[in-house]
Protein backbone atom coordinates (compact mmCIF):
# COMPACT_ATOMS: atom_id res chain seq x y z
CA UNK A 1 0.00 0.00 0.00
CA UNK A 2 1.15 3.51 -0.75
CA UNK A 3 0.48 6.67 1.25
CA UNK A 4 -0.88 9.75 -0.54
CA UNK A 5 2.62 11.25 -0.38
CA UNK A 6 4.03 8.28 -2.33
CA UNK A 7 5.73 6.56 0.58
CA UNK A 8 5.11 2.90 1.24
CA UNK A 9 2.90 1.83 4.11
CA UNK A 10 4.48 -0.92 6.22
CA UNK A 11 3.06 -4.42 5.86
CA UNK A 12 4.06 -5.28 9.40
CA UNK A 13 1.18 -6.12 11.71
CA UNK A 14 1.60 -5.87 15.45
CA UNK A 15 5.38 -5.57 15.15
CA UNK A 16 5.70 -8.77 13.15
CA UNK A 17 5.78 -9.33 9.44
CA UNK A 18 3.21 -12.06 9.88
CA UNK A 19 1.59 -12.26 13.31
CA UNK A 20 1.52 -15.65 15.00
CA UNK A 21 -2.29 -15.68 15.04
CA UNK A 22 -2.34 -15.45 11.23
CA UNK A 23 0.18 -18.28 10.93
CA UNK A 24 -1.93 -20.36 13.33
CA UNK A 25 -5.07 -19.63 11.29
CA UNK A 26 -3.22 -20.71 8.14
CA UNK A 27 -2.32 -23.98 9.85
CA UNK A 28 -5.89 -24.57 11.00
CA UNK A 29 -7.24 -24.07 7.49
CA UNK A 30 -4.62 -26.45 6.09
CA UNK A 31 -5.60 -29.05 8.70
CA UNK A 32 -9.23 -28.76 7.54
CA UNK A 33 -8.17 -29.21 3.90
CA UNK A 34 -6.04 -32.21 4.92
CA UNK A 35 -9.12 -33.87 6.45
CA UNK A 36 -11.00 -33.37 3.15
CA UNK A 37 -8.10 -34.86 1.18
CA UNK A 38 -8.07 -37.95 3.39
CA UNK A 39 -11.86 -38.26 3.19
CA UNK A 40 -12.02 -37.94 -0.60
CA UNK A 41 -8.68 -39.43 -1.70
CA UNK A 42 -7.56 -41.64 1.18
CA UNK A 43 -4.41 -39.60 1.83
CA UNK A 44 -3.29 -36.03 2.33
CA UNK A 45 -1.69 -34.21 -0.56
CA UNK A 46 2.04 -34.51 -0.93
CA UNK A 47 4.29 -31.46 -0.84
CA UNK A 48 4.51 -31.76 -4.62
CA UNK A 49 0.72 -31.61 -4.91
CA UNK A 50 0.66 -28.54 -2.66
CA UNK A 51 3.28 -26.97 -4.92
CA UNK A 52 1.19 -27.78 -7.98
CA UNK A 53 -1.81 -26.08 -6.36
CA UNK A 54 0.34 -23.01 -5.64
CA UNK A 55 1.55 -23.01 -9.26
CA UNK A 56 -2.05 -23.10 -10.48
CA UNK A 57 -2.99 -20.22 -8.19
CA UNK A 58 0.04 -18.23 -9.38
CA UNK A 59 -1.21 -18.74 -12.95
CA UNK A 60 -4.64 -17.42 -11.95
CA UNK A 61 -3.00 -14.44 -10.26
CA UNK A 62 -0.93 -13.78 -13.39
CA UNK A 63 -4.10 -13.63 -15.50
CA UNK A 64 -5.76 -11.29 -12.99
CA UNK A 65 -2.75 -8.96 -13.04
CA UNK A 66 -2.70 -8.99 -16.84
CA UNK A 67 -6.45 -8.24 -16.84
CA UNK A 68 -5.91 -5.35 -14.44
CA UNK A 69 -3.22 -3.99 -16.78
CA UNK A 70 -5.55 -4.33 -19.80
CA UNK A 71 -3.42 -7.06 -21.36
CA UNK A 72 -5.82 -9.99 -20.90
CA UNK A 73 -9.56 -10.48 -20.95
CA UNK A 74 -11.50 -11.09 -17.75
CA UNK A 75 -12.19 -14.82 -17.60
CA UNK A 76 -11.54 -15.79 -14.01
CA UNK A 77 -14.10 -15.70 -11.19
CA UNK A 78 -11.40 -14.77 -8.68
CA UNK A 79 -10.33 -11.40 -7.32
CA UNK A 80 -6.68 -10.37 -7.52
CA UNK A 81 -6.53 -9.49 -3.82
CA UNK A 82 -7.90 -12.93 -2.89
CA UNK A 83 -5.43 -14.79 -5.12
CA UNK A 84 -2.49 -12.78 -3.81
CA UNK A 85 -3.48 -13.66 -0.22
CA UNK A 86 -4.05 -17.30 -1.18
CA UNK A 87 -0.57 -17.52 -2.70
CA UNK A 88 0.93 -16.15 0.50
CA UNK A 89 -1.10 -18.79 2.39
CA UNK A 90 0.34 -21.53 0.18
CA UNK A 91 3.90 -20.27 0.79
CA UNK A 92 3.30 -20.32 4.56
CA UNK A 93 1.90 -23.85 4.24
CA UNK A 94 4.86 -25.07 2.21
CA UNK A 95 7.35 -23.50 4.62
CA UNK A 96 5.54 -25.18 7.49
CA UNK A 97 5.59 -28.60 5.81
CA UNK A 98 9.29 -28.20 5.01
CA UNK A 99 10.06 -27.20 8.63
CA UNK A 100 11.19 -23.72 7.61
CA UNK A 101 10.59 -20.86 10.03
CA UNK A 102 9.39 -18.41 7.39
CA UNK A 103 9.37 -15.45 9.77
CA UNK A 104 13.00 -16.06 10.78
CA UNK A 105 14.08 -16.64 7.16
CA UNK A 106 12.28 -13.54 5.92
CA UNK A 107 13.99 -11.45 8.58
CA UNK A 108 17.38 -12.90 7.59
CA UNK A 109 16.66 -12.29 3.88
CA UNK A 110 15.64 -8.68 4.48
CA UNK A 111 18.64 -8.01 6.73
CA UNK A 112 20.96 -9.41 4.05
CA UNK A 113 19.41 -7.25 1.31
CA UNK A 114 19.42 -4.15 3.51
CA UNK A 115 23.12 -4.68 4.16
CA UNK A 116 23.77 -5.34 0.46
CA UNK A 117 22.08 -2.09 -0.57
CA UNK A 118 23.21 0.02 2.39
CA UNK A 119 19.67 0.55 3.64
CA UNK A 120 19.72 1.83 7.19
CA UNK A 121 16.14 3.10 7.52
CA UNK A 122 14.20 -0.07 8.32
CA UNK A 123 10.77 1.33 8.27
Amino acid sequence: MINKDGTALPIFLGGQMLPDNLVNRCRAIRTAYRALEIKHHGAEWSIEEDLLALSNDIGNMNRLIMTKQGRYYDETPYRLEHKLAENIWWLIELADRLNIDIQKEMEAFLAEKEKQFGITDKG
